[in-house]
């Protein structure tokens, strides 16, 4: 028997919907950024929570499971979404990411990532831009902190 496609796997046609949640806390010099680093610790890779969108799954749920999976952090006192999501293209792999910021309430809120993450940081947006490589992962930052800043004028 053939073993079913998933949705959150790239399959036949080549196209993945996930989210890009920025975990994000306000402090007395401002916004900072949870950036994650997934194993091995030797290739500097920092990025946001990245998690696959099922098929019957909504985009806002995805986000809020996917923060849970990866950090711990179960309740978002906001959860903001942007907007339209960048497509990035890898050969034959459409890649769309959702962008979302998800405000914890306490700026010293523990994250709990269970061994899965070889590190984690809080970061200010420019050095939070400046570390992460994948464009995508920067463009969702962008549209996000442009966002916060928004509701917050």
């Amino acid at each position: 028997m053939e073993k079913p496609w998933k949705p959150a796997d790239f399959g036949e046609l080549g196209l993945r919907h996930e989210v890009n949640v920025f975990v994000f806390r306000v402090t007395a010099t401002g916004l900072e950024y949870l950036l994650l680093q997934p194993p091995p610790r030797q290739e500097e890779v920092w990025r946001p929570v990245v998690h696959p969108v099922q098929l019957d799954e909504d985009l806002w749920e995805a986000a809020v499971r996917g923060v849970r999976a990866e950090t711990g952090i179960d309740r978002p006192f906001d959860l903001v979404g942007v907007g339209p999501a960048p497509v990035l293209d890898i050969g034959d792999l459409r890649l769309v990411g959702w962008p979302f910021g998800f405000q914890v309430r306490d700026p010293l809120c523990p994250v709990r990532d269970r061994g899965r993450l070889a590190g984690y940081s809080w970061q200010r947006f420019e050095d939070a831009l400046r570390v992460m490589p994948i464009a995508i992962h920067r463009q969702n930052l962008l549209q996000v902190h442009w966002r916060l800043l928004d509701h917050a004028a």
